[in-house]
């Protein structure tokens, strides 16, 4: 089976990441899947974006849960690039509108808490998740493992995967603990010997956030399940082609 790719945040090394434009860029590049961000603004409403602030990528000030939704909709999140049109920040209910058009593409959902109650973000994203729609498509992750799984035990059929930024300690029988079935990883700490050893007990083993071409082609050697990447297109090529020729690491 081939790497999947998914376009990190949108085709986000060429349009502003995590905009409908960036999503729809990586479904003409022909990635697999998307990643993309959620958190709640002040009303509880799932908007997607990464940064626990607008400043970075808006013409904003200030932490997303200080908007309201409708506020939040107003500001430009293609302000900080070189990026001739103006792009809104989308809500949940928006992108799942237009990946229900999209059948073939997979989603990873990353949920941003940033400290909020696990109760409340719950209550507030997961009702949006049509499972007889999405099912297998979508997997839900977390820096927050805790809240990873709260939200298995409320809904039993949905994939969760645990983000990591290193390595851990017998991750096969921590993601079991956790009711997890996916390991997501920095592809700077993945190596040969935990694709496989994950992979032979079932686990989903994916790695952000890889752009260069050496690394690329490592993975796909490893064959990693899927891999994160901000250019979806250069990563298909190199795939597609088999170029991949570099010496397996220790």
């Amino acid at each position: 089976m081939s790497t999947f790719i998914f376009a990190h945040r949108g085709s986000s090394g060429s349009y502003p990441e995590n905009t409908m434009k960036a999503f729809e860029q990586a479904v003409k590049a022909g990635a697999d899947g998307v990643t993309f961000n959620v958190q709640l603004s002040r009303d509880e409403i799932p908007v997607i974006i990464h940064d626990r602030s607008v400043n970075r990528t808006t013409n904003g000030q200030g932490p997303v849960f200080y908007y309201l939704a409708s506020e939040l909709k107003q500001l430009n999140a293609a302000a900080k690039q070189m990026y001739k049109s103006r792009e809104k920040i989308p809500d949940l209910p928006e992108f799942l509108d237009w990946a229900i058009e999209h059948r073939q593409l997979r989603l990873n959902m990353e949920i941003k808490g940033y400290g909020l109650d696990h109760n409340q973000l719950i209550k507030s994203i997961l009702p949006y998740i049509d499972q007889s729609v999405f099912g297998e498509r979508l997997t839900i992750s977390s820096y927050d493992h805790v809240l990873l799984n709260k939200i298995k035990r409320a809904y039993p059929a949905l994939e969760t995967a645990a983000l990591v930024e290193g390595a851990i300690w017998n991750p096969s029988a921590y993601l079991q603990d956790l009711g997890a079935g996916g390991y997501h990883i920095n592809a700077r700490y993945a190596s040969q010997e935990l694709v496989a050893e994950l992979q032979d007990q079932g686990v989903h083993i994916r790695t952000f956030s890889t752009n260069d071409t050496a690394s690329l082609k490592q993975l796909f050697l490893w064959k990693v399940e899927g891999v994160f990447t901000d250019f979806p297109t250069r990563a298909i090529h190199l795939r597609d082609n088999n170029q991949i020729d570099v010496q397996t690491r220790a």
